[in-house]
């Protein structure tokens, strides 16, 4: 093919507000939304390759560009099989998942590498944040959704009883086992699965050799490279509708970017209780509406943008300032907007 833009999508879906971030992939200057970067369309032989597919529930938009089109759909359908594999070991939503049996038996014997491993990566972020990423808050937003699927929220006594099983510390990780120590508790990845299936894909175009990449699943994204002359261009949509169609515009390339937010799945209409939960509490924290963390790992980004949300805007960049490689954009339920002292700017 001699046009130097190949996109292949299945299963095209419009993007919702819940994909928070929109990557505009900014190439030479030039909005590249189904178009191209000047400086790209310059270069003989060079291609933007792209797929679009459905995982996780959301959308996964993976793109490289190479002077080597057949490899790069190669390496597109490998990245994707590589992370539909991680959804089937991580998803709280299928019955056959390695985290349904855990959730369900309260053991998990030979779990798989990679489900120990972003075990492991949650309980140090537990610790990195003083429990406030906690992947043993299950409990307490099951019992959120079923109230709210009941159209009410919970009383005081339910929420006491399933706080009570909040605390990843009595997650044990053992060489061929995994246990919760008490009946009922249970796990979410939610906040750091994504990321870790991001990085993982990106992985899998590093052993093809290929080094200009984006890797976005639901709005959170690892960039290798550049899209062209310039860092890959992320645009960050403000939490409410309504505002301007970007909060800020950032750049990145080798790193990530994910973003939490208290609008992706709420309990009540005016965001004061959703889906981020306070573990200590299990209350949503009433702070921020939305964070954006860009770090070295879209691991490290999705949790520590869930960790923001709880820590608030104080706590939370000053957690940020010690962590070398990793920048943070908090928005207020005002509006208002706080940055990190290294956050990059368009």
């Amino acid at each position: 093919m001699t046009s130097n833009i190949e996109t292949s999508a299945l299963n095209r879906t419009r993007f919702s507000r819940r994909q928070f971030i929109k990557i505009t992939a900014l190439a030479g200057g030039v909005v590249a939304l189904g178009g191209v970067g000047l400086d790209l369309a310059r270069s003989p032989g060079v291609h933007r390759v792209q797929e679009t597919r459905l995982l996780l529930g959301t959308v996964a938009n993976l793109t490289v560009i190479s002077d080597d089109p057949g490899t790069a759909r190669a390496a597109i359908r490998a990245s994707f099989e590589r992370m539909a594999a991680l959804e089937g070991i991580f998803s709280r939503f299928r019955a056959d998942s390695q985290l349904t049996t855990l959730n369900t038996t309260g053991r998990l014997d030979a779990p798989d590498p990679a489900l120990r491993d972003v075990l492991t990566r949650a309980v140090e972020y537990g610790d990195l944040t003083s429990g406030a990423f906690d992947v043993t808050v299950e409990p307490v937003l099951a019992l959120y959704r079923a109230r709210s699927a009941e159209g009410r929220l919970p009383d005081a006594d339910e929420l006491a009883q399933a706080e009570a099983l909040v605390d990843y510390r009595h997650l044990a990780l053992g060489t061929d086992r995994v246990t919760l120590a008490k009946p009922g508790m249970a796990v979410t990845l939610d906040g750091i699965a994504k990321g870790y299936i991001i990085d993982a894909g990106a992985a899998v175009f590093v052993g093809y050799g290929f080094d200009r990449v984006m890797v976005e699943l639901g709005g959170d994204m690892q960039a290798l490279g550049s899209a062209g002359s310039r860092p890959w261009q992320v645009g960050i949509q403000p939490p409410r509708a309504g505002d301007a169609e970007f909060a800020a515009v950032t750049q990145i390339d080798n790193r990530a970017l994910a973003t939490s937010g208290d609008y992706m799945n709420t309990f009540t209409p005016d965001f004061r209780l959703n889906h981020i939960l306070d573990p200590h509490t299990g209350a949503s924290p009433l702070a921020l509406s939305s964070a954006s963390v860009i770090a070295p790992t879209a691991c490290d980004a999705d949790a520590l943008a869930t960790a923001m949300m709880v820590l608030g805007p104080v706590d939370g960049l000053a957690l940020v300032e010690r962590l070398p490689g990793v920048e943070a954009l908090l928005i207020a339920k005002d509006g208002s907007m706080t940055r990190s002292s290294g956050f990059p700017e368009v």
